[in-house]
């Protein structure tokens, strides 16, 4: 159903923008300038001061009328002949002449706004290199667990395609900068649904409503900003017919746009989640909290900083992305933390390359995240801090002398220690045992989502194994309006593979009980 509506909103997006483009074709007589900047979003305004001037009668002034587009500017009422086009941004000026002989021209102006050397380029390309490169050994690191749900799996190809429009070269066309505009707002839309649908509880209504409404005008304006785009005359026709309407959009825009919905729901599910938080993760959450308003408001308190725009809202969804598949399919190690690390190490690289304008800090930036994350490793080999509510808790088990014994006072220690409905612990006797519970799975992954459970009052599982024995017991969770927290995934998941040894040999005397 909700492929079939998505389709025919295609449908009908295609045929109405065919048809309002139709009303534009008969505007003409204007000039199209654009900066050959790389480092803006489309939409960014007031980059760069144009002056057209006529060569054919540079003492006569004619009537030309300028205004802001996209990230350059429009001069129409134009007519045919010699111009000369003077350009300037940020102490860097160029002119060019040229003539127009058409209905209308693009001229694109040699202006980057901060100019790099090719050692430079080449370093910035090798950071997005890298930063593609970190995203997929996360990937690669949890990708059987991507198996089981596809639209992240999508959202993720589209995050790295995006990170593919960072390279810098000679290849930007307009074609690339429609595509890469359409691209990002698809990518930000797929993550808002599944926001809706996996993390916002359906109960709150008014909230859901509130949200698809704001969708729907942000649709409407990115609609239209996508025809302004692949058509200069289309923003030409609404100047001259609709400009209330031109206006109206832009101040909806500014107002509220795809990334500040997200920001909306994401403090919306802090809010309803923030008792289950202890009290002593307040100062981290308070940080992680306050990095993602500077990524959201980047914009308005570094007014400018503007060649950074761009960079800042690709990782913004990057981090947004990985937060989501964290937090849903509970597949976190103590290896990701390392890649987070990196990747942060690439982004303060990057904003420092474009502050200080040196190689020099952006490469001390990333040694020190190497020799860190080397000391770091060093010191957990030689020093490593055991949990003591899991060992608590596997020293009781030891003294359980039955299966039943064992299966009971688990079930109350993990009730002491995590938030949830109910728990079952269940020690197998056989794999035929197991597969009255469990689907069996190929890979493996302790954690087991709930559509390989057979038993239908519970929603995910850890499996116990010891040694080769993959098929010893489980521990079956049953969750209440609220999934688990990190702590409590990461909990189950070392309980599980503590208590292992001792879930094995109450197994094994029970059977050595039955034999006698």
């Amino acid at each position: 159903m909700k492929k079939k509506i998505i389709f025919a909103i295609g449908i009908i997006t295609i045929i109405l923008g065919i048809f309002l483009l139709s009303f534009s074709k008969e505007n003409k007589d204007f000039i199209y300038v654009i900066p050959k900047i790389k480092n803006f979003e489309v939409l960014e305004k007031n980059i760069g001061k144009y002056q057209l001037i006529s060569l054919d009668n540079p003492s006569k002034e004619i009537d030309i009328e300028q205004k802001k587009f996209l990230n350059g500017s429009l001069f129409y009422n134009v007519p045919n002949g010699s111009y000369l086009l003077k350009g300037e941004y940020a102490g860097e000026t160029e002119a060019i002449s040229f003539v127009k002989n058409k209905d209308w021209e693009k001229i694109q102006i040699g202006l980057e706004g901060m100019k790099f050397s090719k050692h430079q380029k080449i370093f910035l390309n090798i950071l997005t290199i890298c930063l593609i490169l970190l995203n997929l050994l996360i990937f690669m690191s949890v990708k059987e667990r991507f198996r089981q749900n596809k639209d992240l799996k999508i959202i993720f190809i589209l995050l790295i395609s995006k990170m593919f429009f960072s390279f810098r070269g000679s290849f930007q066309t307009d074609f690339f900068t429609l595509i890469e505009y359409i691209l990002t707002r698809v990518l930000l839309y797929l993550l808002i649904f599944y926001f809706l649908n996996n993390i916002i509880n359906k109960k709150y209504k008014k909230f859901r409503i509130f949200i698809w409404i704001s969708l729907a005008i942000i649709y409407i304006y990115n609609f239209i900003f996508v025809l302004m785009i692949y058509s200069p005359q289309f923003y030409v026709y609404l100047i001259e017919s609709h400009s209330d309407f031109l206006n109206g959009i832009r101040l909806v825009r500014k107002t509220i746009d795809l990334t500040r919905v997200i920001f909306i729901i994401s403090i919306f599910e802090f809010l309803i989640k923030k008792r289950e938080i202890p009290k002593r993760h307040y100062l981290y959450w308070f940080i992680i909290g306050i990095s993602y308003f500077v990524l959201e408001f980047f914009h308005e308190i570094f007014p400018t900083q503007r060649n950074l725009y761009y960079f800042i809202e690709l990782m913004e969804i990057v981090f947004i992305f990985w937060w989501l598949v964290f937090n849903t399919l509970k597949s976190y190690t103590k290896q990701t933390i390392r890649v987070i690390r990196y990747i942060l190490g690439v982004t303060l690289a990057y904003i420092s390359l474009f502050y200080f304008k040196s190689l020099t800090e952006p490469t001390v930036i990333l040694l020190t995240i190497i020799i860190l994350d080397f000391y770091t490793i060093t010191i957990n080999q030689i020093m490593s801090v055991k949990n003591e509510k899991i060992e608590k808790i596997y020293n009781r088990m030891c003294l359980a002398q039955n299966i039943k014994t064992f299966e009971v006072q688990l079930r109350k220690e993990i009730l002491k220690n995590i938030s949830t409905i109910d728990v079952k612990v269940k020690i197998f006797i056989d794999f035929d045992d197991y597969k009255k519970y469990i689907i069996d799975q190929s890979d493996n992954n302790i954690f087991i989502s709930k559509e390989y459970l057979l038993i239908d009052n519970y929603d995910l599982a850890f499996r116990v194994e010891f040694n080769e024995n993959r098929y010893i017991g489980a521990i079956f969770v049953k969750e209440n309006d609220n999934s688990l927290s990190f702590e409590e995934y990461n909990f189950l998941l070392e309980l599980a593979n503590k208590i292992s040894s001792a879930m094995s040999q109450v197994r094994i005397n029970s059977l050595y009980t039955e034999l006698i």
